[in-house]
């Protein structure tokens, strides 16, 4: 973007943050950030949740909003230190993450970190794809009756929404995320109204399995998964007009998601049990609700793959040193990237499975393990050239790298203890729960892939019928309006 920066010598900001010329403000920051994370993971919460229990699962969860929250502000501070540090960051910088890595640990990190955010940022584009894809469907057969086959409609989400990648960056699609966020808060307060409307019939007979470790494991990926999106938090960081005022984005989008994912994991699990499925939404038994949560998740995930797209497009186009304006280069470039997303999907069409392997994994890496190495190398790194500078005057900084040696003396022991926790809960859990997505993703009887259908046996346009409500008691066969569940409920167990 080439903005100008200038200092600000507001008490507030302190003496050594700055602004620019242009950009957004910390309301549109938390905006953003409840748009790209309120979504596609928030509507499997209430399964996750009955798949560990209830006081387990509500442990869980509140650790990952705790957690995530520390992880986000610790993003927060790097960035601003090496701003700080570092004028060169103060102009345009298109893979910032990758930047903390460099600065704290290493060139080679710096590449891993780069190749880690493709993956991850594709794969939780790939999720919110199929998502929108499977919603989509729903949507058809509701309004219109028609059954349209899932792997038509990816393709078809996927020339809606590839001419909006072409835009610069968060600065320049704000509004794009005003929608994902304003439609992802009303598809819960739907989602409440039809809890509250189905609550006294289904939660009389709401059942509850045993929890399984295994699917315990993929709750945790599920998790994670809901408060993910930390590889995109510095690149909003760097787009706003007040980057040091990001830690109030930070902190109000996180206590909000959290609230709207107590009231969809909660609510699903008393009213409806063991009974919901990887979503929420075929549950609800007032179509019109049901088919209004669609529409707002649809409009909320379409919405929100533009702005997930965003860090691997930086990194990519640093890479190949993409001129900063439209042109045949950035053209070609992002196309190539968006519809190897859409390849993806098209290789593996359903998003359960997807979700819980990128949650356990790569968001797991970026979310709960990174931040905290990068913090506390970088604050010890701001401690020994502050201590410098005063004894030798030197304008430049003095001290690279901090060594553990280093920032096991300088940092505070609460400091230290609370990344520690932070560190031990993600590596252990991360670890179990990836390898139980990778058992899952090998055991489940999934179609095959949409071309080798298309080139073996041919690919019929039509699809399934989908419109069937997922009835609720312990048959599967309750319906709230006493309507025969025969040709109603899509799976009455009698």
């Amino acid at each position: 973007m080439g903005l100008s920066r200038v200092w600000s010598t507001t008490d507030k900001d302190g003496p050594t943050s700055h602004i620019n010329e242009k950009g957004i403000g910390w309301i549109i920051g938390a905006i953003f950030i409840i748009g790209e994370t309120a979504g596609g993971g928030m509507i499997a919460l209430s399964y996750a949740l009955t798949s560990m229990g209830l006081i387990p699962g509500l442990i869980l969860l509140i650790l990952c909003s705790v957690f995530s929250l520390y992880t986000a502000l610790e993003l927060c501070w790097t960035w601003k230190i090496m701003q700080n540090r570092w004028p060169e960051y103060r102009d345009h910088c298109r893979k910032p993450y990758g930047e903390m890595a460099y600065r704290t640990i290493g060139r080679k990190m710096r590449s891993f970190i780069a190749f880690m955010i493709c993956i991850t940022q594709i794969g939780f584009a790939t999720v919110l794809v199929l998502l929108a894809a499977k919603n989509l469907s729903i949507l058809l057969h509701f309004f219109f009756h028609l059954d349209i086959n899932q792997c038509y409609l990816i393709l078809i989400v996927g020339l809606a929404v590839w001419p909006a990648t072409m835009l610069p960056s968060p600065m320049h699609f704000w509004q794009a995320a005003l929608f994902s966020a304003g439609s992802s808060t009303l598809a819960v307060i739907l989602v409440v109204v039809g809890l509250a409307h189905d609550a006294p019939v289904c939660s009389q007979d709401a059942p509850h399995d045993e929890p399984n470790l295994m699917k315990a494991f993929m709750a945790f990926g599920t998790f994670v998964f809901a408060f993910g999106g930390h590889a995109t938090l510095p690149t909003i960081q760097h787009d706003m007009k007040k980057p040091a005022h990001f830690v109030h984005s930070v902190v109000l989008a996180i206590i909000f998601c959290t609230i709207l994912y107590l009231c969809i994991a909660v609510g699903g699990y008393f009213v409806y049990g063991s009974t919901v499925g990887e979503a929420i939404i075929p549950s609800l038994q007032i179509k019109w609700i049901q088919q209004t949560v669609n529409l707002m998740i649809a409009v909320h995930v379409i919405t929100t793959i533009v702005i997930v797209m965003s860090p691997p497009i930086q990194q990519v186009e640093a890479l190949f040193k993409v001129p900063h304006r439209f042109g045949v280069k950035r053209f070609l470039v992002r196309s190539v990237l968006f519809w190897f997303v859409i390849f993806i999907g098209l290789t593996i069409p359903h998003f359960g499975p997807v979700l819980d392997l990128i949650g356990a994994s790569t968001m797991v890496l970026m979310t709960l393990i990174l931040p905290p190495i990068f913090y506390i190398s970088i604050r010890t790194q701001e401690v020994i050239w502050l201590e410098g500078n005063e004894k030798s005057d030197e304008a430049e900084p003095i001290h690279e790298r901090a060594t553990l040696k280093e920032i096991l003396r300088i940092t505070p022991k609460a400091i230290l203890a609370l990344n520690a926790a932070v560190l031990i809960f993600g590596i252990i859990g991360g670890t179990l729960s990836t390898i139980t997505s990778i058992i899952r993703l090998a055991d489940s009887d999934m179609a095959a892939p949409c071309y080798w259908q298309y080139f073996t046996k041919g690919l019929p346009f039509s699809g399934d019928n989908i419109g069937s409500v997922s009835c609720c008691g312990t048959f599967r066969n309750l319906t709230v309006s006493g309507q025969d569940p025969i040709g109603y409920c899509s799976n009455p167990d009698f």
